[in-house]
């Protein structure tokens, strides 16, 4: 199965505070923080629509995030018609995002699904794919985003194959062309290492079709019970 290059792991984890996020240089599902989903709703905060879900997806896509995915959507009210995917990961395994992408899309056949991810927090490599699923993309100019190509187990080498599966994701989801041929063209996908850029970069400079929405530079603190999590709206 094909996942996060060794080294990208190791650098995010260093700049996000080391052994917490992954124990480097060993890579596997026991050394990583598997993705961890909690829900939230009008129940749990009044500012949230009655008829949305949050659900924050954090950590590694490893086996399973699915699954648990789908049992959060299943746990809904009848009201509920809106989900919201808030977003903090350093990505994962390849298959196990190709399936959540699939169960999106037929989550979208009756039911609108968003994406947010918030100033300060990372989308890195497989989760850039799932970020692009979402009708309206929002994110703050101050997150951080991570692009590199497919790796097999561990190697530091992309795949070209995976490389282009991972690509045919994005293309699909509406991600701008010139976009994706600039990352070929200037080899951030076919060598070893990561491109890193903000989100402002990617909505401002590059144009790149991933972000529809820049969240305010300003986020308002709120108290704990009555405020939304940053980035949540009504609209």
């Amino acid at each position: 199965m094909m996942r996060t290059c060794l080294n990208l792991v190791a650098c995010i984890a260093a700049v996000l505070g080391g052994g917490a996020l992954v124990s480097a240089p060993a890579f596997s599902p026991r050394s990583a923080a598997a993705a961890d989903l909690s829900v939230l709703t009008a129940d749990d905060n009044v500012t949230i629509p009655r008829e949305l879900m949050v659900v924050r997806l954090t950590g590694e896509i490893t086996p399973g995030t699915t699954e648990d995915l789908r049992r959060a959507w299943s746990s809904r009210g009848v009201e509920i018609g809106r989900l919201l995917l808030d977003l903090e990961s350093i990505g994962g395994e390849l298959i196990e995002t190709e399936k959540i992408i699939a169960f999106i899309e037929g989550l979208r056949q009756s039911a609108r699904v968003d994406t947010l991810v918030r100033h300060g927090a990372i989308c890195a490599s497989a989760c850039v794919g799932i970020f692009a699923q979402g009708e309206r993309r929002s994110a703050g100019g101050a997150s951080v985003w991570v692009f590199h190509g497919v790796c097999p187990p561990g190697s530091t080498i992309p795949s070209f194959a995976a490389t282009c599966r991972g690509l045919d994701l994005l293309r699909k989801a509406g991600v701008k062309e010139e976009f994706l041929q600039m990352l070929l063209r200037d080899g951030y996908l076919s060598r070893p290492g990561a491109l890193w850029l903000s989100g402002y970069e990617l909505y401002r400079v590059h144009d790149a079709g991933l972000i529809t929405r820049l969240l305010e530079a300003w986020q308002p603190d709120y108290p704990a019970d009555i405020g939304p999590p940053s980035g949540i709206s009504a609209q």
